[in-house]
């Protein structure tokens, strides 16, 4: 219903041009009709469409990341023209109403200098006005979370436009859009037009003619020569503002909004993001400073307000809100506010200061969802992983066509509730947006637990999938058809690796056991090929709990197996053989022999590496007669490949060299183009011991191209350091260099510092063979001493620093 009093009719012949003159009215008057105008600010609003004006819109989001704000603008590019503006003539000041001053900047503020610039500039009256064809740019819009700042930020914009001499004035609007008293277009008018100074009697009772009026009026002043900036904070449509958008001229309008209605008013975009952490931490220590000046907890205690910062989410009212806890409680350091903070599930029960409050700022979001649109935020909750593909959002909805999926996901994008990658157009929700999401989730309960279920299928069919399409052969024919091929297989898991093995954790805790393990076991090639051992070993740990808590003693044993695996990938080789004895003992006692021979053969490379010869041999020798009996091949020919490793070490060139060759047979026969890599790997390693370098570089070269054409960058690098060996002891120091720096930069990369103390040793070698300067080999010999010790191989660095350099 439109506030004000009853329209006094325009006398016959008065046009909406007169009415716009304004009559005498006290400061009283104006403050007194026009509440809305000085209210003080929620979130700024979102941007109207004039008929002849370009539109400007500046869109705040939440991102983990903390990355500063970037501008898309949708409309022409701003040229910025420096205006020297004279003070409008004293006549003009006096027969116009005087402006109330717009709210005081929030204390605290700090931060966003970009942001305040890109806004200042999209802002000037001068931008856009070169030539007789260019329209001005007339708006600009904050878009963000709740929470995010947009006031705060929009005020500190109108305060220095003020300071800068931009603007004689600013009209300050607070539109409530997500109060219970939202303002419509007709009482957001009646209030713009009560705070120029016109008569409540004039104010017509249409939005069309209120609009009408709001112009005229904003044009005499700009022919007053006063330029206003109208400032509309909080709105929550484009209808709620898009009269509001002033003519052509020197006015331009600042909206503030937590709903992205740009691509309906054609506008600009500034992209604002959470503050970053340093901003973060300057926020904290300005709010705690400004009552307790002398207060020393943040300053004291870095780490401490590092981690509050980061489990804020760095989002400025979340960070106000703890810099009040610490205010409160003159005992509370910030180590253990963090900790108070740490739990997700209830991180909004802390982040809540009287009237001051997320949860509040969120749920007024979220109750302005559509039915479809709230259901689907309440079940994205259920992925427990940073983010997720709207082909995972449509499993988790059981909706069938992505479309219609990625329709609702917008709609929550729009709703600044949750975000798209524009790189990756994946989607992700801000940590405290996830956490009230999950409180919502949580009065749901059956449909979560269903959403969750099939989150979990989902993620354990593909993942089967994936893992059939990198080692087919290992796989039964028909699996792996849901991707092209390996490389895409990768690109997938690549993409959801923090997902799954959130996922393994999730499905453990809420009792999907074999979903748990199936999960690991999927997992574990990929995450050995990716090098990410740390995230093997964790999740081979939680297959095992989940078998031990499901009473399946072959998925324990199983589980036994991957720890072991991990363990040994790691270097920590007495760890792993109790590990893998473990999983022996209990597949002899389930009387699987086809598993306990694929544990036999683990067990032996793991006594390889203790360089325990004699004990490994015996391993892969019981492996490949227990595979030969079950007359299954690929295992047979991953125990000749393994033991011909370990006659290797024994130095029984001849028998090892036998062992690679039935080994490499028999991977070409079946297929296998990984195994059949890594046995041209191992036979070029004996053909160099036999002092064969010309078979022995062919052999690496046929491994290298294999280890490349799989994508498989940490057995690319071990193939380019034997290639590089091998053709030193050729002669060929210029070649062998070349492959000494290859295999270094890609053991950088992976991060696998005793393969790249060891590659570092043998560059060494090789400079010392080139005739290199002794400093040069030196240093070199330094980096493989530094790279030992970075992973405790204290002996290794010592070995490497006691070789000569000249």
């Amino acid at each position: 219903m439109t506030r004000g009093l009853p329209w006094k009719k325009p006398r016959t012949g008065q046009s909406v041009a007169e009415l716009a003159v304004p009559r005498p009215s006290s400061s009283r008057e104006v403050a007194a009709s026009g509440e809305g105008a000085v209210g003080a600010g929620g979130d700024i609003a979102h941007a109207a469409l004039g008929e002849q004006s370009s539109v400007e819109h500046t869109e705040m989001r939440a991102d983990s990341t903390g990355s500063r704000g970037r501008i898309h603008q949708a409309g022409r590019d701003i040229h910025h023209h420096e205006h020297h503006h004279a003070p409008p003539p004293a006549a003009a000041q006096s027969s116009l109403a005087a402006l109330a001053p717009p709210p005081a900047v929030p204390a605290g503020f700090t931060g966003r200098t970009e942001e305040m610039d890109d806004l200042l500039d999209l802002l000037h009256p001068a931008a856009g006005s070169e030539g007789a064809s260019a329209e001005p740019v007339v708006v600009a819009s904050v878009l963000g979370m709740g929470g995010m700042g947009k006031t705060t930020l929009a005020l500190a914009v109108a305060h220095e436009a003020i300071g800068r001499g931009l603007f004689t004035g600013v009209l300050f609007l607070d539109l409530h859009g997500y109060d219970d008293t939202t303002l419509d277009a007709d009482q957001a008018l009646d209030t713009a037009l009560r705070a120029v100074g016109t008569d409540p009697e004039r104010i017509p009772p249409g939005a069309d003619q209120r609009a009408a009026l709001y112009r005229a009026q904003l044009a005499v002043r700009a022919q007053s020569g006063e330029r206003v900036l109208v400032l509309a904070d909080n709105a929550n449509a484009a209808e709620q503002v898009q009269h509001l958008v002033p003519g052509s001229g020197p006015h331009r309008l600042l909206v503030t909004s937590r709903d992205d209605f740009a691509a309906a008013l054609g506008a600009r975009l500034v992209d604002l993001d959470v503050l970053d952490p340093e901003q973060s931490v300057a926020l904290m220590t300005t709010a705690l400073r400004r009552t307790l000046p002398k207060d020393r907890r943040i300053a004291d205690d870095p780490d401490g307000v590092a981690r509050v910062a980061q489990l804020c989410g760095y989002l400025p009212l979340a960070l106000q809100i703890a810099a009040a806890q610490l205010v409160a409680e003159r005992g509370l350091k910030p180590s253990r506010l963090a900790e108070y903070l740490q739990d997700l599930g209830e991180r909004l029960d802390v982040l809540e200061d009287g009237p001051r409050a997320v949860r509040t700022v969120l749920e007024r979001s979220y109750q302005r969802l559509a039915l479809p649109h709230a259901e689907l935020f309440r079940l994205l909750a259920v992925n427990p992983g940073p983010d997720l593909s709207t082909e995972t959002a449509a499993a988790v909805t059981n909706i069938s066509k992505l479309r219609d999926v990625r329709a609702r996901l917008v709609a929550l994008s729009k709703a600044s509730l949750i975000r798209q990658d524009p790189d990756t157009e994946r989607w992700h929700m801000h940590d405290l947006v996830r956490a009230y999401a999950g409180e919502q989730a949580a009065r749901h309960s059956a449909h979560t637990a269903s959403a969750l279920k099939r989150l979990l299928d989902h993620y354990a069919l593909v993942a089967h999938e994936a893992e059939a399409s990198i080692n087919p052969v290992e796989h039964r024919i028909g699996m792996g058809q849901q991707f092209s091929g390996r490389a895409e297989a990768l690109a997938w898991l690549d993409a959801e690796r923090a997902n799954l093995v959130a996922t393994v954790h999730a499905a453990h805790a809420t009792g999907h056991y074999k979903t748990a393990r199936h999960l690991t076991s999927h997992l574990g090639s990929y995450l050995n090929l990716r090098r990410r051992l740390e995230d093997h070993l964790d999740i081979a740990r939680i297959a095992l709990a989940a078998a031990r808590d499901n009473h399946n003693p072959h998925g324990e044993a199983g589980a036994w197996n991957e720890i072991g695996g991990a363990l040994q990938a790691l270097r920590r080789f007495e760890e792993a053989e109790a590990a893998h004895r473990t999983a022996l003992t209990q597949y002899q006692i389930l009387g699987d022999h086809h598993r306990e021979a694929t544990v036999r053969s683990n067990l032996g490379n793991v006594l390889l590496a203790l360089r325990r010869f004699d004990e490994s041999e015996v391993a892969h020798r019981s492996a490949l007669t227990q595979y030969q009996e079950l007359g299954d091949r690929h295992g047979e020919a991953t125990a000749w490949n393994d033991l011909g490793n370990v006659l290797q070490a024994l130095r029984r060139f001849d028998e090892s060299e036998v062992a690679h060759r039935s080994a490499l047979t028999q991977y070409q026969e079946l297929g296998d183009h990984r195994g059949e890599a890594m046995a041209w790997n191992n036979l070029g390693n004996v053909l160099q011991a036999l002092r064969r370098f010309e078979e022995a570089e062919a052999a690496h070269r046929s491994a290298l191209t294999r280890h490349q054409e799989l994508g498989d960058h940490h057995s690319e690098a071990i193939a380019w350091n034997n290639l590089g060996t091998t053709l030193r002891s050729r002669g060929e120091t210029v070649e062998a260099v070349d492959a000494g720096e290859r295999a270094i930069g890609l053991f950088e990369s992976l991060d696998d510092r005793h393969r790249l103390g060891a590659a570092s040793d043998e560059l060494a070698d090789t400079l010392l063979a080139a005739h290199r300067p002794a400093a040069e080999v030196r240093a070199m010999r330094e980096a493989s001493a530094a790279a030992y010790r970075a992973c405790g191989a204290v002996e290794e660095a010592e070995e490497a620093l006691s070789k000569v350099d000249k």
